[in-house]
This record gives structure tokens, sequence and C-alpha cells, in this order.
């Protein structure tokens, strides 16, 4: 997982947006919402759960002023060379997720380095 601190939303906005446009050059297309037990993606019509997708590459948005608004940006793989992304919140509706989901995610990991 990249960390990368910012010290205002703007500034994390841009980090975001600059390594959203790198993932969307290597392919990485699609968007993905997490759900409780899964991803869904609106341009596949598709719920997809966690046996059925990984995680290539994280970024980890630290916003010094508000740790409430941290960011991470997920490089996900589907079968058959399908790839998107997620941008979620960091342990935020942590009640709202399945062990897999968190496994998958890594969300273990982020805990214990913040």
């Amino acid at each position: 997982m990249t960390q990368m601190l910012t010290d205002n939303v703007a500034d994390r906005n841009a980090a975001i947006t600059n390594a959203l446009n790198e993932l969307k050059r290597k392919d990485y297309k699609l968007m993905f919402r997490r759900e409780a037990t899964c991803l869904y993606c609106h341009e596949l019509d598709d719920w997809i759960m966690p046996e059925n997708f990984t995680v290539d590459d994280s970024y980890y948005f630290v916003e010094i002023e508000n740790p409430d608004a941290d960011r991470v940006l997920y490089a996900i793989s589907l079968s058959q060379d399908v790839k998107g992304f997620l941008i979620d919140t960091c342990n935020v509706y942590m009640d709202n997720i399945s062990h897999e989901m968190m496994e998958i995610l890594k969300w273990n990991e982020m805990i214990v380095e913040e």
C-alpha cells in the first residue's frame, strides 16, 4: 500500500486524481462501489463477490487536517483482464462490511498502520 500525506482536501483530491489518471492509463477504467459483502459495477450491472476480484495495488491518502477524510484508491482486477478502481473511505462504516471484504481490501493493515 502506498501512503500519501496531504495537507487539505484540495491536495488530497489532486493526489487522488493524479493516481486515478495513472491507473486509467493502465486500463483500470471501470468504477466499483463497495457494498457490505461485495463490489458493485454499474457499467457491468454486476455484483462482484470477494473471491472474484483481486486488489492489484492500493493508495492510502492521509489528510493531516482531517483524518476522517482519509481515502483509499484500489486498483482491482476481475477475470478476463477486466480492470477497474474503487475509491473508498477509510475505517468508515466498519460495522457494515463482511470479514471477507475486510480481508481482500486489507482493512486490518490500514488499522494497524494508522
